[in-house]
């Protein structure tokens, strides 16, 4: 089990949730899914709640902006998409909007959209957790 102490210890740069809500709940949900992962289960929790974070820190209102049925939509819409497909003469990029149904179904689908998350991926399949990611 990780603690916000020993999460804000080890990742620093995420300080700024020390008085949210958000960090405690991803906390929460980081000590209930990560306990299979033998002497790396503290590495994946702390992955999970940076990953978790990072992806809500990209839906947060910048400062200085009145919050607002736009602003809030702006805000949380298609910050963090993964590239499907790549074109370089006469420049053209496809955005992958799809996730297997697996994936989905525990709550790990936006994995590959945060470093944090491609390294909690590769702890995953190293356990052979793999088939509920593609």
């Amino acid at each position: 089990m990780i603690t916000a102490v020993s999460f804000l210890s080890f990742y620093p740069q995420f300080s700024c949730f020390a008085d949210s809500a958000a960090l405690p709940e991803y906390l929460r949900q980081a000590n209930a899914r990560f306990g299979d992962f033998g002497e790396d289960a503290d590495e994946a929790r702390r992955l999970y709640t940076a990953h978790k974070l990072t992806l809500h820190s990209a839906s947060m209102l910048p400062p200085g902006v009145t919050p607002s049925p736009a602003a809030i939509a702006a805000a949380g819409r298609g910050a963090l998409q993964e590239v499907s497909s790549r074109k370089v003469g006469e420049v053209s990029v496809t955005y992958s909007e799809t996730s297997s149904d697996s994936a989905a179904a525990t709550g790990l689908a936006d994995l590959k959209k945060t470093t944090f998350g491609l390294q909690l991926l590769s702890l995953i399949r190293l356990y052979g957790f793999g088939q509920y990611i593609l």
